[in-house]
């Protein structure tokens, strides 16, 4: 049996390492194409293709999972390895459970990828890449930091805050401390939250000022209701600082929205963003066992490599637009985050146990 188990094993992997070699010499050529005709240099057009990495092998690595298991059993099929595996008391439980464990490899691999290597792949991208001339120039620094709170740099002052609502245009707990040229603090102002007005001008509440810092003498404390401020940032600018979300490693990200969450604040597309890393690495072991079905017509003459092929894209294409539908209604507030990123890759992994439990009980 042990002689069986690495015969399956081996194919499963070939199969795997095909599938990867073809996709990433499809995916960089085409990339690679794609910059050059964009009319920029060698060097920046393989700096933004190495950054793109880790998406598109975690885009990649399902389908080729799917592949993986498509071409293997298609291969044992036709030198009648198969149903001689079969024939051996090789129960279908059996080869479930081995391409399944196959399959928990992979699904570390891209759990590792998507929740580590990518949002490094992002932290440098944002350093050497999205930082236009006119963003150095306004904004010098930019992260979350500990606390739960975005920080940035601004011409003469540091500003902050918990949580930008897209919708409302305002922000959550921002506080804004003021400096001279000769970089002493001059004036702090906390509110509870900022609207956004027009033309740069927001509207604070519950405001705490603090005035005459460096005056060397006590300062002076005020508390309004409301006041307006003008800044150098509009609404567009403080989605480009939450944007530094996708640089967060997965167990500083779960810290983060857990921080977030306490505040009171709808975090449903924070969750999203976590989940994603979750479900698209379970979707490895969902897109593996899959094709395993046709186990049970081992001797099928119909399994040929155009069916495989047509299998492969009808199931990829079906996957991904349920998928984006789903989340996109979980990021609209529609659907709670857990149900809009595990419906899809739970009904699939549902459709593979099922199909499991009819067949079986059909060829017993």
């Amino acid at each position: 049996m042990n002689i069986l188990s690495s015969l399956i094993v081996k194919e499963w992997f070939k199969s795997l390492f095909g599938a990867l070699i073809v996709l990433f010499l499809l995916i960089t050529t085409t990339d690679l194409i794609n910059g050059f005709l964009q009319g920029k240099e060698a060097s920046r057009v393989l700096l933004e293709y190495s950054f793109k990495m880790p998406d598109l092998m975690g885009k990649m690595m399902p389908i080729c999972c799917l592949v993986a298991t498509l071409f293997s059993l298609n291969r044992l099929k036709s030198h009648a390895e198969l149903i001689s595996i079969l024939a051996a008391g090789y129960s279908y439980l059996r080869i479930y459970l081995l391409i399944g464990t196959c399959a928990l490899m992979m699904v570390t691999v891209q759990f590792l990828n998507l929740g580590f290597l990518e949002p490094l792949a992002n932290s440098y991208k944002r350093q050497e890449i999205t930082k236009s001339q006119k963003s150095e120039g306004r904004y010098l620094t930019r992260s979350s930091l500990e606390g739960g709170k975005f920080w940035y740099k601004s011409q003469n002052y540091f500003a902050s805050f918990s949580f930008f609502d897209r919708k409302n245009l305002t922000l959550k707990d921002f506080e804004i401390y003021y400096f001279s040229p000769d970089h002493k603090s001059k004036r702090i102002i906390k509110s509870k939250g900022a609207q956004y007005l027009s033309d740069k001008n927001w509207r604070l509440s519950n405001v705490k000022e603090l005035s005459e810092l460096n005056e060397g003498l006590f300062p002076t404390e005020t508390t309004k209701e409301f006041i307006n401020l003008a800044l150098l940032e509009v609404p567009e600018d403080f989605g480009e600082f939450e944007s530094d979300l996708t640089t967060l490693t997965f167990f500083k990200l779960n810290q983060f929205v857990q921080r977030l969450s306490k505040t009171g604040i709808n975090v449903s597309e924070y969750q999203i963003i976590l989940m994603n890393k979750i479900f698209l690495s379970f979707i490895c072991l969902v897109f593996a066992l899959l094709p395993v079905s046709t186990i049970f017509n081992p001797n099928r003459r119909s399994d040929s490599f155009g069916k495989s092929v047509v299998q492969t894209l009808l199931i990829t294409v079906s996957f991904w637009v349920l998928y984006s539908s789903a989340v996109a209604f979980g990021n609209s507030g529609t659907l709670p985050p857990w149900l809009a990123t595990g419906i899809v890759p739970f009904s699939f992994f549902g459709f593979v146990v099922l199909t499991y439990f009819r067949h079986r009980k059909l060829s017993i």
